[in-house]
């Protein structure tokens, strides 16, 4: 860390203090750039999960339905539900 600091030091004293606020000013807008866009992509990460979990719910609401029909031996309540699940 302390290299890095001299290095800056360095580099500093050797370029024009306008320079050095410009690019000071550049470095500002990207990371308030990434920081935007990594607001954006965790909010889209938000409601992928969401949707995922919705998703998974009435699968699982689905197969524990299958499941019990299997149990009984009913053919109809069976198909039944092998049709709603294939128009879904």
């Amino acid at each position: 860390y302390q290299e890095e600091i001299q290095e800056l030091n360095e580099v500093a004293r050797h370029r024009p203090r306008s320079t050095l606020v410009m690019g000071i000013q550049q470095e500002n807008r990207q990371i308030r750039e990434l920081q935007q866009e990594n607001k954006e992509l965790r909010t889209s990460l938000e409601e992928h999960q969401s949707a995922l979990e919705l998703i998974m719910s009435k699968y699982r609401e689905q197969m524990f339905r299958l499941l019990m029909a299997s149990k009984k031996d009913d053919a109809g309540i069976i198909m039944k539900l092998k049709e709603q699940h294939s128009k879904v």
